[in-house]
């Protein structure tokens, strides 16, 4: 599988990438160890500002700060930054619970370490002509790819609406990340999708109705979390710890106002948005939903399994409490370690 890294539009053969980290675990002494930890990969499978503490932590040096300099990889979807995961090919994955779920479900021994959002944070957004519910009967609503965070968000503002796809004959249907899903409803080639307010927005100014802001409804969710596998934070805790206290001082970087406009610009750069009004709109958007303390959301993690085991059965198995380890976010917590991010921010 193709492996992008943002920005340089550079790939590898994911096999190759594969092999190569692997051979560097088993055969390297411990100073190419060391050196191969301090410049992990780590891949993120959504353009949306909720990417932004992974953005923050690497463009404002906050990783460097726990002496980390890791390479940013966008993935495609969700599911595929799972199969990295699990391939070696990045060590460390930002993404939401439901592609987590179904891998623990295949028996793939992923951790997630930290949530920074728990709440469905889409708006249901439909083409012209459709004003209520009933009328997305038989039409076509938009995913990312199936299985991840967007596919979810999808089926549960559906459900949120009291629509169910079998019933409704509602066909799920493939796009892309959310720049293409807005694209495509344009485009005509989908009636309906869940995407973020800095994408409805546009589309309702261009006259596409927003059925349901679902982050209103305060749904349980699991998205935008930092994965890893369970060798990781067993061989390797204290590069696990590091990892999350960078990302811990880019939320604190974030919630402070006078970061704003540093933010609004990260953001504006890494979504490729030439409207800094549209990033603007994101940045709120994100601060609306943005946990300060991201411990993982277990109930966010069973309604996301309710769902998902009508798909794939053996989720239903699956102990959300296994899933999630907490013991390096609450190290941190405990410690002061967090409140002492805020009150500098404070300070400041």
């Amino acid at each position: 599988m193709p492996v992008r890294q943002s920005g340089s539009g550079a790939s590898l053969p994911g096999g190759l990438l594969a092999l190569g980290l692997l051979a560097l675990v088993v055969s390297a002494p411990p100073g190419l160890r060391a050196a191969e930890e301090r410049h992990l990969p780590i891949g993120f499978a959504a353009m949306t500002p909720r990417v932004a503490p992974l953005w923050v932590a690497a463009d404002r040096g906050l990783f460097a700060q726990e002496d980390l300099a890791p390479t940013v990889i966008f993935i495609g979807s969700a599911p595929t930054l799972l199969a990295s995961l699990t391939a070696r090919e990045v060590r460390f994955g930002y993404t939401g619970g439901t592609a987590a779920l179904a891998a623990v479900a295949g028996g793939v021994p992923v951790r997630m370490l930290a949530t920074f959002t728990s709440r469905l944070p889409y708006d249901f957004v439909v083409r012209p002509g459709i004003t209520r519910p009933e009328d997305l009967r038989g039409k076509r609503v938009g995913v990312q790819s199936i299985g991840g965070t967007i596919w979810m968000g999808a089926l549960l503002g559906l459900e949120h609406l009291g629509l169910d796809p079998v019933r409704d004959r509602i066909h799920i249907q493939v796009i892309g990340p959310q720049p293409q899903l807005a694209q495509a409803l344009e485009a005509g080639a989908i009636d309906a999708t869940v995407v973020d307010g800095v994408f409805s927005r546009r589309l309702k100014a261009l006259g596409y109705p927003i059925l349901a802001e679902l982050y209103k409804a305060n749904m349980p969710f699991t998205s935008d979390g930092l994965v890893t596998l369970k060798s990781t934070v067993e061989q390797a805790p204290q590069l696990a710890e590091r990892v999350l206290r960078a990302l811990m001082r880019a939320v604190a970087f974030i919630q402070h106002p006078g970061n704003r406009e540093a933010v609004i610009q990260i953001l504006a750069r890494r979504l490729r948005v030439e409207d800094p009004r549209r990033a603007e709109e994101g940045y709120r958007d994100m601060l609306q939903t943005m946990e300060r303390k991201p411990y993982p959301s277990l109930e966010g993690l069973r309604n996301v399994r309710r769902l998902l085991a009508l798909r794939n059965p053996k989720v239903a198995s699956v102990q959300v409490e296994e899933l999630v380890e907490t013991r390096f976010l609450r190290r941190l917590d405990e410690s002061g370690f967090i409140d002492a991010l805020y009150g500098a921010a404070a300070a400041r």
